[in-house]
């Protein structure tokens, strides 16, 4: 049973869950820019002081199957205080660590209460919000959704250019310590906890299937290679998770109720907005390194160069909000992924003197059509399901997305590493020839997605 509330706490209520995750958002690129500090002072390679971050994206990825069951077993303050409370204690832990391991174990931490937190805030603000404003709060979130990751290493590059690296869990410690003391005095308790049994079982079917999968996914992300052994913990990982999908679909309380893709006006927009979430984080990844690599630029010009797409997001994504409770979710979709196309077209002739102005143009209206599409089309499945069914539809379209993203980034670098292979004796030449590749395949997702767009419903909001 849903409590009713006033406008005015409701709207206290959601600027306090999103400034939450602002902060941990925020922190899934906090650190990039302090990896090279972090490697000498700790005496680590590259490929280790990565795990700091890579490790981050695992472990918030293993808990958003778990976030349905977390939010309809507990009152709401006491979920978000406790997510609050266990990041902070991440960050703190890192501000004081004394060696890499316990550095590692503090983003961990963090990781476990980000990874329930962003799922368990859209789950609160579908909840505050009937089906026809649905459209401008989850714009609102889509706006932190998009923002935090994006300014995060130009933010991180500021500071460290004034204070040592343990300045930005000192930041994230009171950020997290400020939304914590906000929530006790706004968070309301608008729902009553269900009391269910724990199903020891599905939570390590859950943790270890999507783990390995989660795992196999980042490591062709890092490497760029497919190995044996990573082939065999992607299969693994794959047929844990169809015995747990077979276990769920047998349970009367299942850890993640996924009867919810029965709907298959669901499953179109969580496809939808999976492709969304692949073509932000997929040229997030590939266009700092194409920046890096091939024009020898520096880490704080690509941060410049991708920081008006980041803006635009801020402008757009409540605009297509406001757009999608008055219009559905048709028009914009093929608006959103024909901008995408408009601005992924031209990086496929991307070359080592491309001028900067048109990349930072290209990468802006690709961000214009992200923020038309990834929010609208994951509120427009939400919206087609039972009310009942709300929080288990936002775990699995969450776990689609998270995983989608994944699979994106180890697609990117592994057509990256083996088109650059073997082009020529020239090294930047192959890295250019890598890279257009690269742009290439997030050109093919623009196309899929303006061509599933077409399916969508004139009328469905």
């Amino acid at each position: 049973m849903i409590k009713n509330i006033s406008s005015k706490k409701r709207t206290l209520m959601m600027a306090v869950l999103l400034f939450g995750a602002f902060v941990s958002l925020l922190a899934e690129t906090f650190l990039n820019n302090a990896l090279p500090t972090i490697m000498t002072i700790f005496k680590v390679n590259q490929a280790t002081a990565q795990w700091l971050t890579t490790s981050y994206l695992l472990v918030v990825g293993l808990m958003i199957p778990m976030s349905a069951w977390i939010f309809e077993s507990f009152n709401l303050r006491q979920n978000f205080l406790t997510m609050m409370l266990i990041f902070l204690a991440g960050s703190l832990i890192c501000v004081f660590a004394p060696n890499f391991p316990v550095l590692l174990l503090g983003r961990i931490i963090e990781a476990v209460a980000a990874g329930s937190l962003m799922p368990f805030i859209q789950n609160v603000i579908l909840l505050m919000f009937p089906p026809e404003k649905r459209g401008m709060a989850m714009g609102i979130t889509g706006l932190v959704i998009g923002f935090g990751p994006a300014v995060g290493p130009t933010i991180s590059g500021l500071i460290l250019r004034y204070a040592d690296w343990q300045m930005l869990f000192i930041i994230l410690s009171i950020a997290s310590g400020i939304v914590a003391i906000c929530a006790v005095f706004s968070i309301q308790n608008i729902t009553e906890p269900r009391k269910s049994t724990t199903d020891l079982v599905s939570f390590v079917g859950s943790f270890f299937g999507f783990g390995l999968i989660l795992y196999s996914l980042s490591d062709i992300g890092n490497t760029g290679k497919i190995t044996i052994a990573i082939a065999a913990f992607f299969t693994i990982g794959t047929l844990i998770i169809l015995l747990f999908c077979r276990r769920q679909l047998r349970m009367k309380n299942p850890l993640l109720n996924i009867r919810v893709f029965h709907n298959l006006k669901f499953d179109l927009c969580t496809l939808l907005s999976t492709i969304s979430n692949i073509s932000m984080v997929g040229i997030e990844l590939v266009l700092p390194l194409y920046l890096q690599t091939t024009r020898q630029e520096s880490a704080l010009t690509s941060g410049l160069v991708m920081m008006p797409g980041a803006l635009l997001m801020i402008v757009c994504n409540p605009v297509s909000g406001s757009l999608f409770d008055k219009f559905g979710i048709k028009k914009l979709a093929l608006f959103g992924f024909s901008m995408l196309l408009l601005g992924t077209f031209p990086m496929t002739v991307f070359n080592s003197k491309t001028s900067l102005v048109l990349i930072s143009l290209c990468y802006a209206i690709r961000m214009v059509g992200i923020s038309f599409t990834m929010m609208t089309t994951f509120t427009a499945g939400i919206n087609v399901v039972e009310p009942q069914m709300t929080a288990h539809a936002n775990a699995g379209s969450s776990t689609v997305r998270q995983i989608g993203g994944s699979l994106g980034t180890a697609l990117s670098m592994l057509v990256i590493s083996l088109c650059a292979n073997g082009v020529s004796n020239a090294k930047t030449t192959n890295l250019t020839v890598g890279y257009r590749w690269g742009f290439i395949l997030m050109l093919t997702f623009a196309i899929i997605g303006f061509l599933g767009s077409l399916f969508l419903s004139e009328k469905e909001n």
